[in-house]
């Protein structure tokens, strides 16, 4: 995957990446589902929790797997 997105500094200095967070697009490809299946899923409620950073839907790897690992049927939280 491609993570010069994830490259971005924050204004505490701190970077995305360190916190492991990827964007809704490249979420949905680690998922194999379309981008559009993954934001209805957000707003339904059904897909992996996710946090706005930044005024972007970002989503952590572990959130992913753990969506996963639950078969894919967690509730989200913002």
């Amino acid at each position: 995957m491609n993570f010069s997105s994830l490259a971005q500094l924050r204004p505490d200095g701190y970077l995305l990446e360190d916190f492991d967070f990827i964007e809704e697009p490249e979420a949905a490809a680690a998922l194999k589902i379309a981008h559009q299946t993954l934001i209805k899923y957000r707003k339904q409620g059904v897909g992996p929790a996710f946090s706005i950073v930044a005024r972007r839907v970002m989503y952590s790897r572990a959130s992913l797997r753990t969506w996963l690992e639950s078969g894919g049927t967690r509730a989200t939280t913002a």
